[in-house]
């Protein structure tokens, strides 16, 4: 079970956070956008500082974080890469979380210290080039055999599918859906690279073909048929991820643009002192309140066993638009000077798209809140 963090026990947290992302994630985040690689090194500094392992239990070598403890985590790192960020989200919320909650004891125990070791993270394969966010008509399939199953079929748009050593495959068994987690050097996975990526960069995106790879019975997650549920049941954590990191992007729009206005001189004033730029702040700073107390409410369901399917797509769909927001008038505010290459809030208008597309884009996030509230 994670552990509930005391305030004390939070603000060290977060301090050290801070002071980690400032000293390791600030000099190179320009660079890391430019090239879209995020350092080997890096990865082995955060795994070193348990990033890696934030809400993986404490049995496993993990930080046990609470779910309320590690939005703070993905918010603060957000403010400084979104593509870190992001990559640190995929990995906890999703590849290495389902390997933890689902994988039997014996293979726990054998593959995550290996995890950890490699300091890469886990890839997720979920989406396909046809299926998009409709998962139940993926064409992935997992034939019984005697011994495993052999694997066929594509995912797309895979965080980590190209540099991960593990893969988490969701894959049709019959005719339900079973995950597995699989070596990523096994015979017949092909991984290409995805250039070109707007924003998030650093994290890489692959595309992933399996041609009759042999899957041992072992590496089944949870049982046959439940990988669906399996799926689902983390993209709900998933999104309230997606909210903090939202929120950290958000809040980083905001501070720069406080600072820009309160220096920038225009018609022998501030222009800070315009009621243009002030309301632009005024309302955006609560949005973001809002945003924030989505994400947390959200995310105390979760650590407290209660359903919330609803307020994790709520907490997604609004904080992506506030962070959207927040970054477009952010350039808005810092006017010319927002609009090259090497402003902070030029690179995070192109990192904020993502958060209305990935985990589930927000017209389907709509969907599920309004099937909610209306029980259909």
């Amino acid at each position: 079970m994670a552990i509930q963090k005391s305030n004390d026990t939070l603000d060290m947290l977060i301090s050290a956070t801070v002071q980690f992302c400032e000293k390791k994630i600030a000099p190179i985040a320009d660079k890391i956008d430019r090239d879209d690689i995020i350092p080997e090194a890096l990865y082995s500094e955060m795994r070193d500082q348990g990033m890696l392992s934030l809400i993986l239990p404490q049995r496993y070598g993990g930080l046990g974080l609470t779910y309320s403890s590690y939005i703070h985590v993905l918010e603060i790192v957000s403010k400084y890469s979104a593509g870190v960020a992001l990559s640190l989200e995929a990995h906890n919320s999703l590849g290495l979380e389902h390997i933890a909650k689902y994988g039997s004891e014996e293979l726990k125990e054998n593959i995550i210290p290996e995890i950890i070791a490699s300091a890469k993270p886990v890839a997720w394969a979920l989406t396909e080039p046809r299926g998009g966010s409709d998962a139940k008509r993926m064409s992935t399939t997992a034939l019984a055999k005697q011994d495993g199953y052999i694997l066929n079929g594509s995912k797309t748009f895979i965080t980590h599918g190209f540099s991960a050593d593990k893969i988490v495959v969701m894959a049709k068994t019959n005719d339900s859906i079973s995950a597995f987690v699989i070596d990523a050097d096994s015979e017949g996975v092909e991984r290409t690279k995805l250039q070109g990526k707007m924003g998030t960069r650093g994290s890489d995106t692959a595309e992933i073909h399996f041609n009759d790879v042999f899957i041992p019975k072992d590496r089944l997650l949870g049982r046959e048929g439940e990988g669906f549920e399996q799926a689902m049941e983390l993209l709900h954590g998933g999104r309230i991820a997606v909210g903090a990191m939202a929120v950290g992007m958000a809040e980083a729009c905001i501070d720069a643009s406080i600072m820009y206005s309160k220096q920038r001189e225009a018609f022998g004033s501030k222009i800070s002192r315009f009621e243009a730029i002030r309301f632009y702040l005024a309302d955006l700073s609560t949005e973001l309140e809002a945003a924030k107390l989505l994400v947390e409410k959200a995310a105390s369901l979760r650590d407290n066993g209660l359903p919330h399917r609803k307020e994790a797509a709520m907490a997604k769909y609004y904080a992506s638009q506030v962070a959207m927001k927040a970054a477009r008038t952010a350039i808005q505010i810092h006017g010319g000077y927002g609009f090259f290459s090497g402003s902070i809030v030029e690179r995070m208008y192109r990192d904020a798209k993502l958060l209305e597309i990935g985990e589930g884009t927000n017209e389907v996030l709509k969907l599920i809140i309004s099937s909610e509230i209306l029980r259909d």
